[in-house]
């Protein structure tokens, strides 16, 4: 779980990816198709990046990373880090 926790982002990229390529290979498509798999794919890469910065941040950070990540996708990365990283890991970064 805690190897699969430090990949959650690139399985959300991934996911983003499949929305713009079915939609694609079945001959429809449309703006909505491309504005959610876009979303997606750029949420995965910003949650990749959160997940494995070992830093711990303050409150300014973590508002920020809250906005950047659409507010509920911040919840599923942050819990993601904590199975990901033991507070040793961290601590030993910091």
């Amino acid at each position: 779980m805690k190897e699969f926790a430090k990949y959650i982002g690139v399985l959300v990229m991934l996911i983003g990816v499949a929305v713009l390529i079915v939609p694609f290979m079945m001959g429809g498509g449309g703006n909505t198709n491309l504005i959610i798999g876009m979303a997606m794919v750029v949420n995965g890469m910003l949650g990749h990046i959160f997940v494995n910065n070992m830093k711990r941040g303050g409150i300014i950070s973590n508002a920020l990373w809250i906005i950047i990540l659409f507010i509920v996708p911040y919840f599923i990365y942050f819990f993601a880090k904590k199975a990901a990283y033991s507070p040793d890991e961290i601590e030993a970064y910091n």
